[in-house]
């Protein structure tokens, strides 16, 4: 009986000695560090471990990115001028409006393009500089909230149905 508490407690040990290793392996600080070769083309890349605190912070994240996007359609939905869908809303004045809110605008505004929810000309709108540049909904708000969710995937935080 006690040889096999003891085997056990080698076993233990052992496996511990070897995950530590993996671990320095991967961590560029070590003196036994070995560079990490990646598949770009594998389902796992690019993606946290799954189970991990990193992948349910993306998770929380994708949601409040979503919300947000929402928030920036109504937004514009509300003080646009036009017909749905095609409303429109120069920058300034929703740079004006959403400041308000979030700091955020530019980044919403690329997320929103991405997905086929607004259009604008050029890559950035800056402040001052295009305030008169028009910002189009492609949608209408309904479409927009019967469409838009969280995918819960870290890596494509929205998913458009």
């Amino acid at each position: 009986m006690r040889r096999s508490s003891l085997r056990d407690s080698i076993e233990k040990f052992q496996a511990l000695a070897t995950s530590n290793e993996t671990k320095l392996k991967k961590n560029p600080f070590s003196g036994s560090y070995v560079e990490q070769k990646f598949d770009k083309n594998s389902a796992d890349y690019a993606r946290p471990p799954s189970g991990s605190l990193t992948e349910a912070r993306g998770i929380k994240a994708s949601m409040h990115v979503c919300r947000e996007v929402l928030f920036l359609i109504e937004t514009i939905n509300e003080n646009a001028i036009g017909e749905v869908p095609n409303r429109v809303i120069e920058f300034g004045k929703l740079f004006t409006l959403y400041s308000y809110y979030s700091e955020t605008l530019m980044g919403m505004l690329i997320r929103a393009r991405k997905y086929g929810l607004i259009t604008f000309e050029g890559e950035m709108l800056y402040q001052r500089q295009d305030d008169k540049k028009p910002i189009a909904m492609l949608l209408s708000l309904q479409e927009v909230q019967a469409r838009l969710r969280p995918s819960g995937d870290p890596k494509n935080c929205i998913k458009f149905i």
